[in-house]
């Protein structure tokens, strides 16, 4: 438990980094009251005027609260990419109409990953997410795709302060398998997921740069059934250069390698 904050603004920044703090990712207000030693009547008062501009929503028809897309907005600008959905607009809709799947841009945020844009593809069967929710970065190609981005000093310390949690029976919660899928990811330049995160999906992804460091990712995904064998060869040859392509969009630059 930490000291409670004194004044309103210290109130209304300790209720919202609350969220980004691992105590879960949708909080009610008897879990943040007992976290910041404050009382329940004035963490709702705070997340009512965290609600009215954004900042915060309700986790659909549940009394618990989310980071609001107002939130992932600044997340964006303090990585310097403030129009990363705008620029990443035009690719997405590409891959969806390469694909015939849906496309989805993923933005990190410290030990998680946040959905926040998506084109959802043409079949009565079809993948959706929910914008702004956060998910773990090991669990599917989306994560792993920037995990596999880090520099090793960042993998090393991701992988020693997260517990590898199986969503599904397909989650991969060892470390050395994780850190192989990894190898092979930066290798190959995309990740492969069949049901890490939802029994019945699978997904391609690729690392997306800002101007110096991986800042998410870019995905093609839709039901395990249809993507298989060369299809997803090809989807992920194809987010490949997507990715690459919004990322020097966004002003990343790779840097040469020196040939001995």
């Amino acid at each position: 438990m930490m000291s409670p904050p004194a004044s309103q603004a210290q109130r209304l920044s300790a209720v919202l980094l609350a969220f980004t703090e691992g105590i879960g990712t949708t909080l009610g207000v008897s879990e943040i009251a007992r976290h910041l030693d404050i009382p329940k009547s004035a963490v709702h008062r705070t997340l009512t005027a965290l609600l009215e501009v954004g900042l915060v929503v309700r986790d659909g028809d549940s009394s618990r609260y989310r980071l609001g897309s107002r939130a992932v907005a600044l997340a964006m600008a303090a990585l310097g990419v403030p129009d990363v959905r705008t620029s990443a607009l035009p690719y997405l809709q590409e891959l969806t109409r390469l694909t015939g799947e849906s496309a989805t841009l993923t933005l990190m945020i410290g030990n998680e990953r946040v959905y926040i844009e998506q084109v959802e593809g043409p079949q009565d069967i079809r993948m959706s997410v929910e914008i702004g929710r956060r998910y773990p970065l090991y669990a599917g190609a989306s994560g792993r795709s920037i995990l596999a981005a880090l520099p090793p000093a960042e993998l090393d310390a991701y992988l020693r302060s997260v517990e590898l949690v199986a969503l599904t029976s397909a989650t991969i919660i060892d470390t050395e398998q994780l850190r192989t899928e990894l190898k092979r990811t930066h290798d190959v330049g995309y990740a492969v997921s069949r049901g890490e995160r939802d029994p019945w999906a699978a997904s391609v992804a690729a690392a997306v740069y800002g101007s110096n460091r991986v800042i998410g990712s870019m995905s093609v995904c839709g039901p395990a059934a249809r993507m298989t064998g060369e299809a997803l060869t090809q989807f992920g040859e194809a987010v490949s250069r997507s990715a690459t392509n919004l990322s020097q969009t966004l002003g990343h630059r790779p840097r040469s390698r020196t040939v001995s």
